[in-house]
């Protein structure tokens, strides 16, 4: 964390007034813990909604196997800039099934569909 950041999270913090970093560790730990809390809903709001994306993929992908899924779990943990391994965990606690899972139900239930006239 650069000194800005630091600065700038300890005076959002109340330590208006003096310097941040003479201001002793329990300042500092604050503006940490600021930081952290606020990196941690990006990532979560990040989270929600890749798994929200992959979902609504997985309802209409035509080719279900590993490659296809992979890829596609790949490029979206790209567009939100999270773990492959994070989106994975991540749908299995939402869904409580994996994304192939998922999709063989999703693609069984678009196949008993009735036809619309």
């Amino acid at each position: 964390m650069r000194i800005k950041e630091i600065t700038e999270a300890a005076m959002s913090v109340g330590i208006q007034g003096r310097n941040p970093i003479s201001a002793g560790a329990r300042g500092l730990m604050a503006a940490r813990w600021k930081y952290d809390t606020i990196v941690d809903a990006a990532s979560n709001n990040n989270i929600k909604g890749a798994v929200a994306r992959l979902a609504n993929n997985l309802k209409v992908i035509e080719q279900i196997d590993y490659n296809s899924i992979d890829d596609l779990m790949q490029n979206i943990s790209m567009a939100f800039q999270i773990d492959p391994k994070d989106l994975h965990k991540a749908f299995v606690s939402k869904y409580k099934e994996t994304p192939d899972t998922f999709a063989k139900k999703e693609k069984i239930a678009r196949q008993n569909r009735p036809k619309s006239i």
